[in-house]
């Protein structure tokens, strides 16, 4: 239930309260290195192409997708498994493989 006297000037005091402090909160808890010239919520990114963790590097990328191999495959993977079957063709049907490698059957 709703109280009939709300204190709106109260409320929103602690509200700017709240956000002042958290804010203050967030630009101190940085203290930059002294070679550094960042200040504050943003400092600079220092990404090297080649280390394991910058976006663009093979270690990088392997390991994101081995990550979601792993992980994708424990949720999706898990959801269906059934046994391998062969079909035989129908009489008139021929093998073909196409210039991308994939493999199919033609029946005339």
């Amino acid at each position: 239930m709703i109280p009939i006297h709300s204190h709106p000037p109260r409320r929103a005091a602690i509200r700017l309260a709240a956000v002042i402090l958290g804010l203050g909160a967030l630009s101190l808890s940085e203290t930059p290195a002294p070679q550094m010239s960042g200040f504050g919520l943003f400092s600079r990114a220092e990404a090297i192409i080649g280390r394991p963790l910058t976006p663009l590097s093979y270690a990088g990328v392997a390991r994101r997708t081995t990550r979601r191999a792993v992980v994708g495959g424990a949720y999706v993977g898990g959801a269906y498994v059934a046994a391998p079957y062969a079909v035989a063709p129908r009489a008139g049907c021929v093998r073909v493989v196409d210039a991308y490698g994939r493999v199919y059957w033609r029946c005339v």
